[in-house]
């Protein structure tokens, strides 16, 4: 008979169980995928300024307030006919990944305590916890850059605290580009280095494990990205990173509010402090249920066996989206807190083995010494059982959590958006290949029809209507799909076609609508 030590058995047995359970998460994430079209608005947005660009990537403009790589990533998507659909798929095996990856992680950095929790479970908590956050399974299902970022990002903290510095040039370089929150890791990353640095001059640490000048490639990669991304935007914006002013201006409209300076001093602090706490407590108590508990217990030992490098990546995307929320600089989505989840889930599964160790040496006092071994033998017992315990009530209550989040989800997907559908099934009936112009990006997606086919001026702007007599006039007849309250006025150039959605008591406010304009109907409106 073959004597199996009892460390590999936990190994195989981990990863026999973390196999499982992200097969049956993916597979979750494939029903979701499959019950209807993506319901995140952005995602559209996203997939259209791919196809927009596929017509002239120099359109830098397109991009519009986000950053360009996704965008460019989906460009050949784009042209070898591919849709958004395939993109969603992406993030189903995407959203796989991640946990295998902090898995292997903190199975390699992770160290038994008092109670001998091995290694590979500790890591298999923290991957499950990462798995199962509803938060990150339902970014898995859509076309959004989160899934990817997350990934991003998980990899530039193990490298970085790995010292690998041209892995992390690569990927924080690769992020930056992506979104906003890898700008603040590259703050992070110099504060880091320089401090490490005054140590090193200073005889408390050697010049190996500062890196020397190489380490520097980190910073300098991700910020000559940054900077010329903003030199090409430039001419566009007016000013340099005029992005960013308009992106405040974008969520600071969008959330209509009394302003701070209208109240006094106390209300003031109050509201920020609940503003800096919403997505380090109140965000990740939706996202994480019943293992936020144990995070603060996990800290100390993450940062200990994990690394310091490896904490701090992660912290600046939280800090980033915290001080964003705070000075209403984004929208206070909680898909932004993605990225952290596997910082998260390493703490609350350190904080689990802390609590197992914290059982196993108050069993051993209680034990006495006078019968050594057993006492040492029954304090891991009492550790183990209790950690074990409090881990299963920890996946347990995520899971229902996750039942009611992906249930809901997958209900709204499945609903859909039936007057958009119908819209997009009546501009796939229309002969011919007539020019449609749309500025919604949903409706030009669900549509299915061929990029060439839009014209995406703003319908709202009194300068496209002279482009749609304009393009009547030399094409004979084209089409306006877009919300019906953006037509309002304008339907004497045409006629209206095809309405859903509406509401009776506002019929030319509400719902989506396609106006027909001819050559002679635009000629007789003369």
């Amino acid at each position: 008979m073959v004597y199996v030590r009892p460390e590999m058995r936990a190994r195989w047995w981990s990863l026999a169980a973390l196999l499982a359970a992200l097969t049956a998460l993916a597979v979750w994430r494939a029903a979701c995928v499959r019950a209807g079209p993506d319901i995140d608005t952005d995602a559209y947005a996203h997939h259209a300024i791919a196809r927009q660009i596929a017509a002239d990537p120099r359109d830098l403009g397109a991009h519009w307030v986000w950053l360009p790589l996704f965008h460019f990533a989906q460009l050949p998507l784009v042209l070898a006919g591919g849709t958004m659909e395939h993109v969603r798929w992406a993030n189903v095996a995407l959203t796989a990944l991640l946990p295998i990856v902090l898995f292997a992680y903190v199975r390699r950095t992770a160290r038994p305590g008092a109670a001998g929790v091995p290694a590979d479970v500790t890591a298999l908590v923290a991957a499950l916890v990462a798995a199962a956050c509803p938060v990150a399974m339902q970014m898995g299902t859509t076309a959004q850059p989160e899934p990817l970022f997350a990934l991003l990002a998980l990899g530039v903290a193990i490298s970085f605290e790995r010292r690998r510095d041209v892995a992390a040039a690569v990927m924080l370089g690769t992020a930056v580009l992506l979104r906003y929150e890898a700008w603040a890791v590259v703050a992070a990353a110099a504060a880091a280095l320089a401090v490490e640095r005054a140590r090193a001059r200073g005889g408390r640490a050697g010049v190996a494990a500062v890196g020397g000048g190489r380490a520097w490639v980190v910073v300098a990669v991700p910020v000559a990205l940054i900077l010329g991304w903003a030199a090409l935007r430039r001419p566009v914006d007016g000013q340099w990173f005029g992005f960013l002013r308009q992106t405040h201006e974008f969520a600071t409209g969008a959330l209509p509010g009394a302003a701070a300076a209208d109240h006094g001093f106390g209300q003031r602090a109050l509201w920020l402090a609940r503003d800096l706490l919403f997505y380090p407590v109140f965000v990740a108590a939706r996202a994480l249920g019943p293992a936020l508990a144990f995070v603060p217990f996990g800290v100390a030992r993450t940062v200990r066996e994990q690394g310091g490098r490896f904490t701090l990546v992660l912290l600046a995307c939280l800090g980033f989206v915290s001080l964003s929320w705070a000075t209403r600089s984004s929208l206070g989505l909680d898909r932004h807190f993605v990225a952290v989840v596997p910082l998260y889930a390493t703490f609350a599964a350190q904080g689990l083995s802390a609590a197992a160790d914290a059982r196993a040496r108050a069993a051993g006092r209680a034990a006495g010494e006078a019968r050594e071994r057993s006492a040492v033998v029954t304090s891991i017992a009492a550790g183990r059982t209790v950690g074990a315990a409090l881990a299963f009530a920890v996946i347990a209550g995520l899971g229902v959590e996750l039942v009611v989040w992906m249930g809901s989800w997958r209900a709204s997907i499945a609903r859909g958006w039936p007057d958009r559908s119908a819209l997009g099934a009546y501009l796939r009936s229309l002969p011919g290949t007539p020019t449609v112009f749309c500025d919604d990006a949903t409706l030009e997606i669900l549509s299915g029809l061929d990029r060439r086919r839009f014209d995406r001026h703003w319908v709202d702007d009194p300068h496209t209507w002279a482009l749609v007599e304009e393009a009547a006039r030399e094409r004979g007849t084209v089409y306006v799909a877009t919300w019906r309250r953006k037509l309002r006025g304008h339907e004497p150039p045409g006629r209206l076609v095809f309405e859903a959605g509406g509401d009776p008591a506002d019929a030319e406010g509400s719902g989506v609508a396609v106006l027909r304009v001819a050559a002679d109907e635009s000629r007789s409106q003369r």
